[in-house]
């Protein structure tokens, strides 16, 4: 009781506190741009379901010209939000955090800090570039071993043609995968405590800000630590999963110590991936066509290889391709890319001058599907990024993973996403195994329910969509 009379005695000296100073702190912030909004209904409710609209309205008027323009802001409802054209990006991609800063764009859209959790870094950024991706190159095997194991435990039997919810499993599969790289054998096995703590803990991260964000005002973010459900839940599953983990790094910290005073060294060592992976489950049933092109180029680089390597993984040029053409079309679950807030105020060279704490962001959908950049963009085209390979010297340029001009889907320059790799090849590791052993089709009952879902700044594969599978009668 006396825990509750605290909390509400200090809620009331906040709100006083902020009656003093709403006026100033409201008061949105002005831009010498067009801001694009809705006609008739411009209410917050309509962004969550048509965002998409409004940036496609924007890229047609302004951004296929080389002109910026602003819009609603769903992480910063006071100030709009800036979106810049490509011609800006080479003037914003290196620039240091300290100036232009991606982790603030992430704390604002997550509000993990405002919640009572620990805020994200480049500490993140640090691991996977200078610990999973050099280990990367060991962890193929394991990695498809921990693939292989969870669908095994997680498909069902289905010799005939069965209803199945995909995305639950698709979870899994890279749960298992994720575990094996991050947290070894200790802790990373089936069934174990670590998976369960991390697949819940992803789940409350994503769902528990955006309860808070519609059920508090923003000054009271603060106190959902102590009065949501969803937000507690989350913080006790990461307190539970530093207990489990301490031991773990205890132990690696004391072997790589003995490894120096021998003079040797160690190498060090989800769901945007899931919703990636169900988007192109989804593509490839709705091109069935160069199914079996893809299999035979399987079939072929397996052959030659004994194991799956990532050099092997690599030679499946085709299917990267097909993975490319994917994330182009639905850019990776996210309309906008490369988002930044500078610390202070900014000035283009051509006098673009954006204020400090205002959201900037390239349109990497509508990027993605402008004509001007890759011809006859609405079709589907799985051999469109090979075709780009075969062209040019470095190959290497239009892989699924790579971070270039053509698609923005990963991010550029300094915060290009750290993990595109180890996303590459656990989502080939994926189909590989599935395409190999299943067939998928939809059901016949559901062309009526969307396969993709709209909500304010992304757009994700319908989780609920439920396929038919079966098992393959004969090898591909």
């Amino acid at each position: 009781m006396l825990l509750i009379f605290s909390i509400a005695a200090i809620a009331i000296s906040a709100w006083l506190l902020r009656q003093n100073t709403v006026s100033r702190r409201a008061r949105p912030t002005k831009l010498n741009l067009p801001y694009v909004q809705f006609d008739g209904d411009n209410s917050a409710s309509r962004y969550v379901a048509e965002t998409e609209a409004i940036l496609s309205k924007g890229y047609a008027q302004y951004t296929s010209k080389g002109q910026p323009f602003s819009m609603r802001n769903p992480n910063d409802a006071p100030n709009p939000m800036v979106i810049l054209p490509v011609k800006y990006l080479d003037e914003v991609r290196w620039l240091p955090e300290q100036r232009m800063s991606f982790w603030r764009h992430i704390d604002k859209q997550s509000i993990l800090t405002q919640i009572g959790g620990p805020g994200i870094n480049d500490e993140v950024t640090l691991a996977a570039r200078s610990g999973m991706n050099r280990a990367l190159v060991y962890l193929i095997e394991p990695l498809n071993e921990a693939c292989v194991a969870a669908c095994t435990k997680e498909i069902p039997s289905c010799p005939e043609w069965a209803s199945v919810l995909p995305y639950p499993l698709i979870i899994k599969i890279f749960a298992g995968m994720s575990a094996c790289a991050m947290v070894g054998p200790e802790l990373g096995g089936l069934d174990s405590e670590w998976q369960s703590l991390s697949m819940r803990y992803v789940e409350a991260a994503l769902s528990a800000p955006g309860v808070v964000k519609v059920s508090y005002p923003t000054w009271l973010y603060w106190m959902s630590q102590y009065t949501n459900k969803g937000v507690r839940t989350m913080w006790k599953l990461q307190t539970r999963a530093s207990e489990l983990l301490a031991p773990v790094l205890q132990a690696r910290v004391a072997a790589t110590e003995e490894l120096k005073a021998k003079g040797q060294r160690k190498v060090k060592g989800r769901r945007n991936t899931s919703g990636a992976g169900l988007s192109m489950l989804f593509d490839l049933m709705e091109n069935p066509e160069v199914l079996p092109d893809i299999q035979e180029e399987i079939v072929r680089v397996r052959s030659a290889n004994p194991t799956w390597t990532r050099r092997a993984l690599g030679e499946l040029r085709l299917l990267d391709s097909f993975m490319r053409e994917s994330a182009r079309i639905h850019a990776l679950t996210q309309y906008t890319a490369v988002q930044r807030i500078p610390t202070e105020q900014w000035t283009f060279k051509d006098e673009l001058t954006i204020p400090a704490g205002i959201t900037l962001a390239f349109p990497s959908f509508h990027h993605n599907l402008d004509p001007a950049i890759h011809p006859d963009p609405g079709t589907f085209d799985p051999r469109r990024h090979l075709r780009k390979r075969e062209e040019i010297e470095n190959t290497h340029r239009f892989h699924f993973a790579s971070a270039s001009t053509d698609t923005m889907n990963w991010g550029s320059g300094r915060h290009a996403c750290p993990g595109r790799f180890f996303a590459q090849e656990t989502l080939k590791l994926m189909l590989v195994h599935l395409l190999t052993r299943y067939e998928f089709k939809h059901a016949d009952d559901k062309t009526g329910v969307p396969r993709f879902i709209s909500r304010n700044m992304f757009s994700i594969p319908n989780p609920t969509l439920p396929i038919l599978m079966r098992e393959r009668k004969t090898a591909p």
